[in-house]
């Protein structure tokens, strides 16, 4: 665990690297459970996706967290996120998706 400061803010992260399809539901289940913020899960799950070629089943994390900083002007900011961000958790976790369908 590192200790980084963001802002006023010092937040205790995680630096493991997460690079499977099942990293990226073990993040949506930590993100469900309060156990990890959803927008900072949301942004992992979609570096994931990068990593594993943009798979469609983790394409809705990729635009949530495109959308969370830097729409201000047009209305949508990170905490607007945030119930998507859970809908796409559960909806990742309920599929039949694999990793074998990615």
């Amino acid at each position: 665990m590192q200790t980084l400061e963001i802002g006023t803010a010092n937040l205790d992260v995680d630096m493991r690297t997460y690079e499977s399809f099942e990293d990226a539901k073990l993040l949506a289940q930590e993100i469900l459970s309060n156990r990890l913020d959803a927008n900072v899960g949301c942004a992992l799950i979609a570096s994931t996706a990068a990593k594993l070629g943009y798979p469609k089943s983790l394409e809705i994390f990729f635009a949530l967290a495109h959308d969370q900083s830097g729409h201000e002007r047009v209305g949508i900011s990170a905490v607007d996120c945030v119930d998507d961000i859970f809908v796409a958790c559960r909806v990742l976790l309920e599929s039949s998706i694999n990793e074998h369908d990615v």
